[in-house]
């Protein structure tokens, strides 16, 4: 039976979720993106790309309907992840859960898909 080796994390108002079900790793994102949870996001998405070789995960979900604010420092975290997992080689896919009434959301993930749009992809909830 496959495990997680990341579990969940809760930091100054910020929080991360992690669960493995099949083939797809989720992380649910809460609370606020802000420059306190800058650095732990950056070192829980390296154990991430971590998990995600180790268990060769077809699927990364993100789902960051939780979050009422993201920095940039936080999305440089997922802009660093998509690069890593590509100079890896890795082929797995990395889906961004957004919610459809918070607009900002979506408008500041399109970046990434932009950059990566064989391996990106955003999904309105």
């Amino acid at each position: 039976m496959r495990s997680l080796r990341v579990g969940p994390l809760v930091a100054d108002g910020f929080g991360i979720e992690p669960a493995l079900r099949d083939d797809t790793l989720s992380v649910k994102l809460t609370g606020r993106g802000d420059m306190a949870a800058a650095a732990p996001l950056s070192r829980y998405v390296k154990a991430l790309e971590g998990e995600v070789a180790r268990l060769s995960v077809s699927t990364l979900e993100l789902d960051v309907r939780g979050l009422g604010f993201m920095s940039s420092s936080c999305l440089k975290a997922f802009v660093s992840l998509i690069c890593s997992l590509v100079g890896h080689g890795m082929k797995c896919r990395i889906r961004f859960v957004t919610d459809a009434q918070l607009a900002w959301q979506r408008r500041s993930l399109r970046p990434l898909d932009r950059m990566c749009p064989e391996l990106v992809s955003i999904a309105d909830a």
